[in-house]
Parts: structure tokens; C-alpha cells; sequence
């Protein structure tokens, strides 16, 4: 698994709205902007990575918000599963923010957890709903 090249968003990416397609794409660019800028250790680059995860924090929270509407009005049969995947996540993201705030973050680790969320979450679980989302859309 490519941890970096993850980032850049490809058409199989897609589930086939627009809307979270589009926040898709927002989260794969705060990924990659937090993985870009792990490496800076100077104040500025490490207030920066700091504000980058709580972007990233902040708009995946506002986007699963988005996907659970949109996967209880197209009656997808496992919402509470998806739910929980989006729980364990903000979880594990918060825990990211503490140790990062803290200076403990760990660089390859993180890296490593945001490309496979993506893989794992994204590419797996969000498929599983997608064709219902599609059949909202029409």
C-alpha cells in the first residue's frame, strides 16, 4: 500500500454523489497535507501540522454528519456499522490531536492510519452503501 500516493484522488474513488464525492476529496487533501508537512519540525511547520489534523478532525466530523443522513434516507440496511467505523475514527483522531499537542505524535504511524483508514474505510465500507446512495440521487 502506497501511503503517500494514496492522496490524490482517482475515479474509483467515487461512490457516485457529488456531494460526498466532494468531501472525499477535501479529506484525501487534508491527508496529504498533514503527511506533506509531518516532517517540518520547525514552530511553524509543527503549529501548522497541529492546525492541519484539526482540519482534518473538524471536516471529517462535519462529512460523516452528511454520509449518515444521506445513509438513513437511502435506507441502507447497516448504518449502525458505519456509524461505528466513523466513531472508532474520531476516536483514533483525537487520540492523533493529544499526542500531537503533546509532541508524541508518531510520524510513520499516522501516516500509516490515514492511508489505511482511506483504504479500509473508504474503499470498503463506503462502497457497500454506494449503490444505495445512488438510487437517492435519481
Amino acid at each position: 500500500m502506497d501511503q503517500r500516493n494514496f492522496t490524490e484522488w482517482q475515479p474509483r474513488y467515487s461512490v457516485g454523489n457529488y456531494e460526498l464525492d466532494n468531501q472525499h476529496k477535501k479529506i484525501l487533501s487534508l491527508c496529504r497535507q498533514s503527511i506533506d508537512g509531518i516532517d517540518d519540525n520547525s514552530r511553524e511547520g509543527i503549529v501548522s501540522f497541529h492546525l492541519i489534523l484539526n482540519d482534518l478532525a473538524e471536516y471529517a466530523d462535519r462529512h460523516f454528519k452528511t454520509e449518515e443522513a444521506l445513509l438513513a434516507a437511502s435506507g441502507y440496511p447497516l448504518p449502525a456499522q458505519h456509524i461505528e467505523e466513523h466513531l472508532e475514527y474520531r476516536c483514533k483522531l483525537t487520540e492523533l490531536l493529544f499526542d500531537a499537542t503533546s509532541g508524541r505524535v508518531d510520524k510513520d504511524s499516522l501516516q500509516r492510519y490515514l492511508a489505511e483508514w482511506w483504504y479500509q474505510h473508504i474503499l470498503t465500507s463506503d462502497m457497500q452503501y454506494a449503490k444505495f446512495i445512488r438510487a437517492v440521487g435519481r
